[in-house]
């Protein structure tokens, strides 16, 4: 194969130092593949394609948009005048600083802890260890509330953001004057599950349950729509609601350590907060490589094909290189995917795929097998006050 056009780009700053590759390939019976690869500058990099056999006008128009799309992200081409330095400038100097792109919101400093996953036979241990708690896992938008002279809210990232409605922030105002609350956003109303000041009393330190308790105590006080996620603490409890969670459909489970203190960020393993997802898996039929994925069909009760999405977590540069063939070669190939659940229109959510299913007929990757998902609060948790008249 012959290659008609090819690009090099990079990105660096800070901690991220990274480059993207593209070219067009011509194939034996002269229709055009787009092949990509990406990865950290200096080690092996993933491989994919972006266009399987189509015509060189589709293919330019690909590989024109991957371009387009990597350089509104701040990637530079290599050029002669333009090339990678030897180590990857600091924040706000480097490629994104230059293209002018990233995060434009203020930053307060106070990023959110992050939970960490843990597999299934962890799970037991964490439900027998009596140093564990246990909350439903939340399907919101995560929130930090600081209040100040106002009522500031930040995101996961401590970027200000906004909070739902006028009532909430009335509500939120009513706790001490430099509290932070953490929390999630579901509907309209604030779920709180951790407090890491009350007033001038910085929390950061004190474990996990005691946070939980002295929160217990000021949600008391607040009127309007603030809801505290509850928590299981022994054995017993953890079992009963890990098995009304999943009776429930809900998304998950979350464990905490409770003398853990509060540390901002993701640790990259372990951890004193951990995240039990339910996760299913359903068999799709694979129809195309649409550029930046592929997408997945099943048929409904008529027979009829449904999209159901796009997936490209979970595949490798082997498993890509055989489902490019077999799409090139006419052929519809089954898979099957985790995903945590599907949408009311039938998306899959966070699909990954696992395996093509050499064993299974299209026909067989039926609407029926997904599985909706409960995203509302399924466990107990007690309401503030009623809003004041």
């Amino acid at each position: 194969m012959s290659t008609r056009r090819s690009v090099s780009l990079f990105f660096q700053e800070g901690s991220s130092d990274k480059v993207y590759e593209g070219a067009i390939v011509e194939e034996p019976d002269g229709t055009f593949t787009v092949q990509v690869a990406w990865g950290r500058r200096g080690t092996p990099l993933q491989r994919g394609t972006k266009a399987v056999k189509v015509t060189l006008a589709k293919a330019e128009a690909a590989l024109d948009r991957v371009v387009r799309e990597k350089k509104g992200k701040g990637y530079e081409e290599l050029t002669a005048t333009a090339a990678p330095a030897a180590v990857a400038p600091p924040v706000g100097q480097g490629s994104a600083s230059k293209a002018g792109v990233g995060s434009k919101r203020a930053r307060l400093g106070q990023a959110a802890q992050l939970l960490v996953g843990c597999e299934p036979d962890e799970v037991e241990a964490l439900l027998a260890d009596a140093g564990w708690v246990a909350q439903q896992k939340l399907d919101g938008a995560r929130v930090l509330v600081h209040v100040k002279e106002t009522v500031v809210a930040t995101n996961r990232a401590g970027e200000v953001t906004e909070l739902a409605s006028a009532e909430l922030l009335s509500c939120l105002a009513e706790a001490a004057p430099g509290s932070i609350l953490d929390g999630e956003l579901v509907g309209g109303e604030y779920h709180v599950f951790d407090l890491l000041q009350h007033g001038t009393q910085d929390l950061r330190r004190t474990g996990y349950l005691d946070r939980w308790l002295e929160l217990d105590a000021l949600v008391d006080q607040l009127s309007g729509p603030v809801r505290l996620v509850a928590v299981a603490r022994t054995e017993p409890e953890k079992r009963a609601l890990l098995a009304r969670l999943e009776a429930e459909r809900a998304e998950g489970i979350v464990f905490k350590r409770k003398d853990a203190p509060y540390t901002p960020g993701r640790p990259s393993s372990g951890g004193a907060q951990r995240k039990h997802k339910f996760v299913k898996s359903a068999d799709v039929v694979i129809v195309e490589n649409a550029g930046n994925a592929y997408a997945m069909v099943v048929l409904d009760a008529d027979g009829a094909e449904r999209s159901v999405g796009k997936v490209f977590a979970g595949t490798t540069n082997a498993t890509r290189k055989a489902l490019d063939a077999r799409l090139g070669a006419g052929e519809r190939p089954v898979a099957e995917v985790e995903y945590l659940y599907a949408t009311d229109d039938d998306q899959l959510f966070q699909p990954v795929f696992l395996r093509l299913r050499a064993d299974k007929a299209a026909e067989e990757c039926t609407l029926d097998q997904l599985v909706r998902t409960n995203r509302a609060v399924v466990a107990p948790a007690r309401k503030s006050k009623p809003t004041k008249a």
